[in-house]
C-alpha cells in the first residue's frame, strides 16, 4: 500500500504534451510545407505545367525565374515581377490590410523588399524627376548654410562671434617654473613697466 502511495506522490505532476497542445496545430489542413518547396527548374512543358498548378496559377501565365539569375534563382519558384504596396488596391478587402495582402496569396522573391513601409513605387511618379529640383533642394540647405557661416567668421571686429576674443592671460609668477614644489615668487614675469626705457 505504502509503494503506491509513494508512486503517486512522486509522479510528475506536469507533462511537456500539454505544453505543447497549447501551440495549437504545427501544420494546417492541406498545407505542408513539403508541398511549397520548389522543386528543380522544369525542363519540359509537362514540369512547367505541373509547377503552374502547385502554385495556383495558370500555365500561360508561369515563368520560372531565370537560371542564369544567380542571386533570385530559386528552382521553379515563379518569377512574380515587381508589386509594390503602391501596386495594389487600397479599396481591396484584403485579409492583412496592413501588408494589403490575401491569405494564400502567392508572393514574389522581393516581397519583403517593396512593403508599404520600405520602398514601393508605381512607376508614374518617376517621370516627374528633373536634375533642377533636386539641385535646388540641396541649394535650400547649403545656401542658408553658408550664410550663417560667413556671418559668424567674417572678420569684422563687431560681427557676432560664439564667444569674445580674448588676450592669453598674463600672470606675475612664472609658475610652470616653480612647480611642482618651488615657490613661484622666486620667479616674477615683468609683462609690462612703467618706467622709461632710457
Amino acid at each position: 500500500m505504502s509503494s503506491k502511495l509513494i508512486h503517486l506522490f512522486s509522479a510528475r505532476a506536469t507533462h511537456y504534451s500539454a505544453a505543447l497542445r497549447a501551440r495549437g496545430p504545427l501544420t494546417f489542413d492541406g498545407w505542408y510545407p513539403r508541398d511549397h518547396k520548389p522543386d528543380k527548374y522544369p525542363e519540359n512543358e509537362e514540369e512547367r505545367r505541373a509547377a503552374a498548378i502547385k502554385y495556383g496559377m495558370r500555365p500561360e501565365d508561369y515563368k520560372p525565374i531565370d537560371q542564369d539569375d544567380v542571386v533570385r534563382y530559386a528552382g521553379d519558384y515563379p518569377d512574380m515581377g515587381i508589386i509594390t504596396f503602391d501596386h495594389k488596391d487600397p479599396y481591396e478587402a484584403w485579409s492583412d490590410r496592413h501588408h494589403r495582402r490575401n491569405w494564400g496569396e502567392m508572393v514574389g522573391m522581393d516581397m519583403m523588399r517593396y512593403r508599404g513601409d520600405r520602398l514601393t513605387f508605381t512607376g508614374l511618379e518617376a517621370e516627374d524627376f528633373k536634375i533642377w529640383n533636386t539641385i535646388i533642394m540641396c541649394l535650400r540647405v547649403l545656401v542658408p548654410m553658408a550664410l550663417v557661416s560667413w556671418y559668424i567668421t567674417r572678420d569684422d571686429p563687431n560681427a557676432f562671434r560664439w564667444k569674445n576674443p580674448v588676450m592669453p592671460k598674463q600672470y606675475s609668477y612664472d609658475y610652470y617654473r616653480a612647480w611642482p614644489w618651488g615657490d613661484p615668487r622666486k620667479y616674477p614675469i615683468v609683462n609690462y613697466t612703467f618706467e622709461p626705457l632710457d
